[in-house]
């Protein structure tokens, strides 16, 4: 989903989270109304990847599990290596628990970036939300995380909402917001086999 800033990209998401009730018409998730689904079930199946990369002064293993009991060193390295986080995190001499330092001053805007995106992806969720998450690094680092990304295609939704057309590049089907309407473009990464949107 790509537009201005503040043509209601957030607000799609907050639908889409069951955060907030669309004024008309009905969110539906595999043909079925949000509103008759069990919103914390729901939930549950999100990863959220948000703009601002805010990283505990803690461990790399801890800001990926965020201490969830449920979570282990095992659940972290799967989402480290699906982020293509893993090998600069194997390569640092306390590996997972290294500290990423205060606001994660440690580790580069592109590693805290992959990070978040493993935090996003520890519990495995059906989708992946990015909601603005290239928007703060280089182009350099903007290219490396769209192609981490590509390679998570097929193996869960991801709805990225963006104003910079890097994103738009692989998906399957890109929306564009203006003047509050949505409009269908053709996607140059269009895939009809990819559960990527």
């Amino acid at each position: 989903i790509i537009g201005r800033s503040g043509s209601s990209k957030t607000t799609i998401i907050d639908m889409l989270a069951g955060l907030q009730a669309p004024s008309a018409g009905r969110v539906l998730i595999d043909g079925v109304s949000l509103s008759e689904i069990n919103l914390g079930d729901w939930r549950h199946k999100i990863g959220y990847a948000p703009q601002d990369t805010v990283l505990l002064h803690d461990t790399i293993l801890n800001n990926v599990t965020l201490g969830d009991p449920d979570l282990d060193e095992a659940d972290a390295r799967r989402a480290l290596e699906q982020a293509d986080a893993w090998e600069f995190v194997a390569a640092m001499p306390d590996g997972m628990e290294t500290s990423v330092g205060e606001r994660g001053a440690r580790v580069s805007a592109g590693q805290r970036q992959r990070i978040m995106l493993a935090r996003a992806l520890a519990h495995q969720p059906r989708l992946l939300i990015l909601d603005e998450a290239t928007s703060a690094l280089d182009p350099d680092s903007e290219a490396a995380i769209c192609e981490t990304l590509r390679g998570l295609r097929g193996q869960l939704t991801i709805v990225a909402v963006s104003h910079q057309p890097a994103l738009a590049e692989f998906a399957d089907a890109v929306y564009r917001l203006s003047e509050g309407r949505l409009e269908d473009s053709d996607a140059p990464g269009r895939d009809p086999h990819s559960a990527a949107v």
